[in-house]
């Protein structure tokens, strides 16, 4: 294989993962029919690595191994130096076409849920704040007629009138052709008497949840309705809210609010208008109907024969979302990659036990085994009371540490022909996701996926089966968000003015070689990582990153260069296997290990079986930084941030400051500053003693205290990382946004 930019001695870290079946998307998806599964096998294989991964597939390596392509990037590069606290406005944007808009009416980004009266189609078009309406079934790549929450198909800035959306989770069509949409982010329910026929129509009344529930933190995720009844999920407070009439106006209360016993944040609801399933990432059932998943907190809770009113009658294993027909019930899952069909409601074990699903076998996107990060604390602490942590872990005790390793520096050569072929699609539903049937077509909304996938009609048998078109774009395996340069929780360094990025999610490594100082530039080289890094660290021409039970090791990174060395299960003495940070100065290594509570720093990087020279007990540690032996301790949850000079015999300090869930405290070449991920802002001091000495930041860019999160320029949805490359400062967001955000005086 072909690899352009220097390679280190001893780099032979070259393996190419499993791919997804299909071809690249060359004209315009409103006007170029889907290729059929065997179009799309013949123009992937004649595609190399690179080629796909430009051209938006899902590649993947296995555990340990590397590849490296360089992308045909242009940009303005960022001028000057950051030499103070930069202003509380982006100036532009990365990670997708800018900060507040996108480039058309099909680029998606992490479409949620979706709807139908039969005639027309409507889906919530999650991060870009819109939902998009389609006035006629769409049976191939198509563009929307109407959007709502949008005066236009590019401004995707978030909104609190009837005409503007924040984050909407849901949508609904009733039988009389009444639009519901969960507006979640602003805690209410916007409804619209008949589907909108013109861009940016207000709704004719919106149910704020605050004003009828007293809960001024609500936050409805899943909605649905047969035109007579309305049940809500009001995920962040765990509650079922059930309207046994159908609302007329703004003063329209549920007639029933319940907290089920068993359920812990409720999102999508699927029903056949008798039962309901409602599923849920952090369940507490003990037992479920079916055969359990890795997960069980993934519970999709049943209410049989009844609305969901009080404690369900049992539940299923995983959390589902779907629609249900008279040939039956068809779902994702959100931590999984089929398409899932039962032939009845499953209201018990047996019925359960009758699923069939796809039987894809395709690497999915991000983790395995559909893991993903948990959720940053969802609700403000109240003064003087430590947060809301994220989801929470799954019962029983930690999973050991994965017994120790040699260091792995090496492995060998694999070329495409020796790498089997997919065989069937991978339905990436993730937190979002859903599925629309109608006499016409079934659509599947591929939340992780990003995009809209759909069978003609139902399928004699669903082994294998690959969608039949695709809506948003001409090939059904290509992820849009990978081609348009989305990045999924981004982690930022200045690697001697080259801006580094790597993602857990994507597995992957983004490098720019020059700070780039403009709207949408792509990264000038893709690393596909053998796992999935969650921190990153550089200094004196070291680059490491860090995840799993893995750290890789450039030692003398310039970009486009493969790693030295892949260390897996042992750092010197310590056992590796959830690496949650990383952090090198040159002189000193520090790692953090949440499972067993551990910051360890060493001096320099050890060789197998050294001792470190400090460690420190640190409950549930996160990502580390580190200037001059002066170590910066985020968590992975909490509202703790520590700092420690490990020259001295010290143990940390907390700062006295207040942060919900930071995900990174960071030392800037002007001061220090603190992503405090869950208040959505960035706090900055204009030194790292101001901090400890309880001063007030210097300057807060973001919201106030207690404000929604909104994805503007001058706002955020949970930033998580930041860092300062020559003019800006770069501000990366994690999970329910992906934008980086850059910053200049």
């Amino acid at each position: 294989m072909k690899f352009s930019g220097s390679r280190s001695a001893g780099s032979v870290l070259l393996v190419l993962g499993l791919l997804l079946s299909g071809c690249s998307p060359t004209e315009d998806p409103a006007s170029t029919p889907a290729a059929t599964p065997d179009e799309g096998e013949t123009a992937m294989a004649a595609l190399d690595t690179c080629q796909k991964v430009a051209a938006g597939y899902i590649v993947q390596m296995p555990d340990g191994e590397f590849d490296v392509c360089p992308m045909e990037s242009q940009y303005v590069a960022s001028q000057g130096t950051l030499s103070g606290i930069p202003s509380a406005t982006a100036e532009f944007g990365l990670s997708g076409f800018g900060p507040d808009f996108t480039d058309s009416a099909v680029s998606l980004n992490h479409p949620a849920s979706g709807a139908s009266d039969g005639t027309s189609l409507a889906i919530a078009d999650r991060f870009n704040n819109r939902v998009l309406v389609f006035s006629s079934l769409p049976t191939g790549p198509t563009e929307p007629d109407v959007v709502i929450g949008q005066p236009d198909f590019q401004d995707i800035t978030p909104g609190t009138g009837l005409a503007d959306l924040n984050w909407p989770g849901a949508v609904e069509v009733t039988p009389e052709g009444a639009l519901l949409i969960a507006d979640t982010e602003n805690g209410r329910i916007l409804v619209y008497k008949s589907i909108p026929q013109s861009n940016g129509q207000p709704a004719d009344f919106s149910l704020d949840l605050a004003a009828l529930t007293g809960n001024t933190d609500a936050w409805p995720w899943g909605i649905w309705s047969d035109g007579t009844s309305l049940v809500v999920t009001d995920t962040r407070k765990g509650y079922v809210l059930v309207w046994d009439t159908f609302p007329t106006d703004e003063n329209s209360a549920p007639t029933s609010s319940s907290d089920p016993e068993g359920v812990g944040t409720p999102r999508n609801i699927t029903s056949d208008g008798s039962n309901f399933l409602i599923g849920d990432e952090n369940g507490s059932q003990q037992e479920c109907w079916g055969e359990p998943p890795a997960n069980r907190n993934r519970q999709s809770h049943i209410w049989v024969d009844r609305l969901p009113i009080g404690a369900p009658d049992g539940c299923i294993w995983d959390w589902y979302q779907g629609d249900v027909s008279q040939r039956g019930v068809i779902a994702l899952a959100a931590g999984g990659q089929d398409a899932h069909f039962w032939p009845s409601f499953p209201v018990d074990d047996a019925t359960a036990l009758q699923r069939q699903t796809t039987g894809s076998q395709n690497t999915p996107m991000g983790p395995p085994d559909g893991e993903q990060p948990g959720d940053p604390g969802e609700q403000p602490p109240s003064p003087g009371e430590p947060p809301m942590p994220g989801d929470p872990p799954t019962p029983g005790t930690q999973p050991a540490p994965g017994e120790p390793q040699a260091h792995r520096s090496e492995s060998t050569i694999r070329t495409v022909s020796n790498m089997p072929q997919a065989p069937a699609h991978s339905y990436l539903g993730g937190d979002g996701g859903d599925v629309v049937i109608t006499d016409t077509a079934i659509y599947f909304v591929e939340y992780n996926g990003n995009r809209v996938t759909g069978w003609n009609q139902f399928p004699s048998t669903l082994e294998g089966k690959a969608p039949d078109f695709s809506v948003f774009d001409a090939d059904s395996d290509v992820s849009t968000l990978l081609r348009d340069g989305y990045l999924q929780n981004p982690v930022l360094a200045n690697a001697d003015g080259a801006l580094v990025a790597s993602s857990d999610y994507d597995r992957r490594m983004y490098v720019w070689n020059q700070a780039p100082g403009e709207n949408g530039a792509r990264a000038d080289y893709v690393y596909l990582t053998g796992f999935p890094a969650w921190d990153n660290t550089y200094a004196q021409g070291t680059l490491i990153i860090a995840g799993r039970d893995s750290l890789a090791i450039w030692r003398e990174f310039s970009p486009g260069n493969l790693p030295d060395e892949v260390i897996q299960g042992q750092l010197g003495t310590l056992a590796l296997s959830d690496l949650k940070g990383v952090a090198y100065d040159g002189t000193y290594l520090a790692v953090s290990e949440p499972q067993s509570d551990t910051v360890a720093v060493f001096d320099g990087i050890p060789q197998l079986g050294e001792e470190p020279i400090r460690s420190y007990s640190v409950r549930g540690p996160g990502r580390l930084d580190m200037k001059d032996g002066l170590l910066a301790i985020a968590p992975k949850e909490g509202a703790s941030v520590l700092l420690v000079d490990v020259t001295s015999s010290d143990e940390p300090r907390e700062l006295p400051v207040r942060v919900n869930l930071p995900n990174q405290a960071k030392f800037l070449p002007f001061g220090f500053a603190i992503a405090d991920t869950s208040f959505h802002r960035v706090q900055i001091w204009n030194s790292v003693d101001d901090a400890l000495n309880g001063a007030e930041p210097a300057r807060i860019i973001g919201g106030e205290l207690g404000d929604r999160p909104q994805t503007r320029a001058d706002r955020f949805y949970f930033p998580a990382s930041l860092e300062v490359v020559a003019g800006h400062l770069y501000v990366a967001e994690f999970k329910f946004s992906n934008r980086i955000l850059a910053f200049s005086e």
